[in-house]
C-alpha cells in the first residue's frame, strides 16, 4: 500500500472532479452572535473582514477579465442595495458562521448582490478534514450518520472540524478516533476540494490512512452516528451508481444513501493511483 501512497502524492487533484454539496461540510444552527465590536455597523464589520482576512475572503476580482468583481465604493453599494432590495455587508453571524452579502459587478457589466457563507474558523485556514481510513482487509470505513441538514441517513467518511492550533493531519487522526474508535497511521493527503464553490468558502483537505488498531469512540453530543461499517472499493462503486448501500438495521434490510462527495473524491484519486501502479 505504501507504493500506492507515493503514487497518490504525484496526482494533481485540482482538475479531477467537480462536486457540489447542498450547503456545507457541517451543519450548525445560526444564533445571534454577540460581536466583540457591536458599535460597528453591518457594512463596517464587512469591510473589516475584507481588510483583515484577504486570503480567506479572496481577491476582489475584475469584471473586465470575466470575473465577478466586489464593489467597495459605499455610494455604489447603496445604489445596488436600493435596486436589488438586498442588504450588503454582514447579514448574520454567530460563533460558527458568518453570512455576508457582497455588492458585485458581473462580467456583463450589470450589478447585483451575491451571498457567501464562511466558517468563522476558516478565517485562519482550513475548517475541517475528511479521512478515508482503510482496514487491513482493504475495506473502507464509513459512518452511518443521520444528517440534520438533509434530514436523512447517509454513509460518509469520518470528518470534522479542525480545532484551534491543530494541524489538519492531527485533526484527521483525532476525528477518526473520536467517531469510529479506530487508530490510524500512514496518513497521506489525497488533495483538497470545495464542498460548494457557489456558496461556501471552505476548502477541505482529504486524507487516506491505514487502520492499525481500535480504541474507544468519543463522539460529540451533536453527532448521530448509528454504526461504523466497512465496504470494499467495488461495493462502493456499485453503491454510488445505485445511490445507496444496503445494510441490516434492527433485523431489517434498509437502504442508506451513498452520496458523500468527499468519499467519491477520495475513491477517484486512490483508484487512479491503484490503476497507475498496476500498469
Amino acid at each position: 500500500m505504501l507504493s500506492v501512497y507515493k503514487l497518490v502524492r504525484k496526482i494533481t487533484s485540482a482538475n479531477l472532479i467537480s462536486i457540489i454539496l447542498a450547503l456545507a461540510l457541517f451543519s450548525t444552527p445560526l444564533y445571534c452572535y454577540e460581536n466583540e465590536t457591536p458599535s460597528l455597523s453591518s457594512l463596517d464589520r464587512y469591510f473589516a473582514y475584507l481588510n483583515d482576512y484577504p486570503k480567506a475572503l479572496g481577491p476582489l476580482g475584475n469584471a473586465n477579465n470575466g470575473e465577478i468583481e466586489i464593489i467597495q465604493d459605499k455610494q455604489k453599494i447603496a445604489e445596488i442595495e436600493k435596486t436589488t432590495g438586498r442588504q450588503v455587508g454582514v447579514v448574520a453571524e454567530d460563533n460558527y458562521w458568518i453570512w455576508i452579502n457582497d455588492a458585485v459587478k458581473f462580467p456583463n457589466k450589470k450589478f447585483g448582490v451575491y451571498g457567501r457563507l464562511l466558517w468563522r474558523s476558516a478565517l485562519q485556514g482550513p475548517t475541517g478534514v475528511a479521512v478515508m481510513a482503510i482496514l487491513p482487509n482493504n475495506k473502507i470505513v464509513l459512518n452511518r450518520n443521520f444528517r440534520h441538514a438533509t434530514r436523512s441517513w447517509e454513509y460518509e467518511l469520518p470528518r470534522g472540524a479542525i480545532d484551534v492550533n491543530e494541524t489538519p493531519r492531527d485533526a484527521a487522526a483525532r476525528e477518526v478516533q473520536e467517531e469510529t474508535g479506530m487508530i490510524i497511521n500512514d496518513l497521506h493527503l489525497l488533495g483538497n476540494m470545495l464542498p460548494d464553490s457557489g456558496t461556501v468558502t471552505s476548502i477541505v483537505p482529504i486524507f487516506v490512512a491505514k487502520v492499525i488498531s481500535k480504541g474507544k469512540k468519543n463522539q460529540e453530543d451533536s453527532e448521530a452516528i448509528a454504526s461504523i461499517d466497512a465496504f470494499s472499493i467495488d461495493e462502493l462503486k456499485k453503491g454510488f451508481v445505485k445511490g445507496y448501500l444496503s445494510t441490516v438495521v434492527d433485523n431489517k434490510t434498509v437502504r442508506v444513501n451513498l452520496r458523500d462527495p468527499f468519499l467519491s473524491y477520495a475513491l477517484l484519486v486512490y483508484d487512479m493511483a491503484l490503476n497507475t501502479k498496476n500498469k
